[in-house]
């Protein structure tokens, strides 16, 4: 493939759906973060800003999940959105990029993708970057589900969020405002990191494929060097620590990202930072 940072876009064909992906950066560096959105039923549109990291030494490659926005939906029925499905499709996707090892980064429900793929598939994982992720155990993500409906009443008192929270086809989920450490922070519209859309299909399947779940053991074994990220004010942060506690294994930095919510995008220039550092990438004069 070319070796230009433009990116492009491909179409990678799985035993059971076709993948909208898209590449910036060179992939014959050798050098290759794939990037898993979170949800589950997020697209990857929210994911473009981190092709700041792209160029000729370093690609960054993002995708539409399964049934989810540009890439095409599997028999709605929850045994195809169970982890394992992922964890293939994104081998699917490493082996399309032609490269042997890679580096992940997982957001949110993206996070237990990645690690199950490197519990899975630890001889192609360079390094591991978790931020805001799901917990290893389903009983810790529960918790984070009560602290974020919390914060959902909060915010509705304060008249925030409105108390119907129906989501309406077209529009951002009415939720939304809880993610953010600001509330009245919203995602740029622009294409280097603007709004995802969302599948409430692929999230119902997913939730009910997976619910009950337990990586603990297979956490315990990773070995790879891990960067766990959150917002400080991220309603589910507590379950990044529950992540940290469960790498009794890996080579973990743990990093609490200041005046930030569930996403990056609040507080950019430090987890750019972050980000450069743990990938050995250098800065931008």
């Amino acid at each position: 493939m070319s070796k230009e940072s433009e990116s492009q876009e491909l179409h990678v064909q799985t035993s059971e759906v076709t993948l909208y992906v898209r590449v910036a950066g060179n992939l014959q560096s050798g050098n290759v973060l794939i990037a898993i959105s979170g949800g589950p039923g997020l697209s990857s549109h929210y994911m473009l800003g981190l092709e700041a990291l792209a160029g000729e030494n370093f690609a960054v490659v993002t995708y539409d999940q399964r049934g989810v926005s540009r890439s095409s939906a599997p028999r709605v029925d929850p045994s195809n959105y169970n982890v394992a499905k992922y964890v293939e499709e994104l081998e699917a996707i490493r082996k399309a990029a032609g490269v042997e090892k890679i580096h992940l980064f997982g957001h949110s429900w993206g996070g237990l993708v990645a690690m199950r793929y490197a519990a899975t598939y630890p001889g192609q994982v360079r390094s591991i970057v978790l931020m805001g992720s799901g917990a290893p155990a389903w009983k810790e993500l529960v918790s984070g589900f009560v602290r974020f409906e919390e914060r959902v009443r909060s915010l509705q008192s304060q008249g925030i969020i409105p108390q119907d929270l129906t989501r309406k086809d077209g529009q951002d989920d009415p939720q939304l405002p809880a993610y953010f450490s600001d509330p009245n922070f919203n995602f740029s519209t622009d294409d280097r990191g603007g709004p995802p859309e969302f599948s409430p299909v692929a999230s119902q399947m997913t939730w009910a494929a997976v619910q009950g779940y337990d990586l603990t053991n297979e956490v315990a074994k990773l070995q790879h060097p891990v960067l766990v990220m959150c917002g400080k004010d991220d309603p589910y942060a507590p379950l990044s620590e529950a992540i940290v506690a469960a790498l009794t294994s890996a080579k973990v930095e743990y990093v609490v990202l200041n005046q930030c919510g569930h996403f990056w995008h609040e507080c950019p220039e430090e987890f750019f930072t972050q980000m450069r550092t743990f990938l050995g990438l250098q800065a931008i004069p």
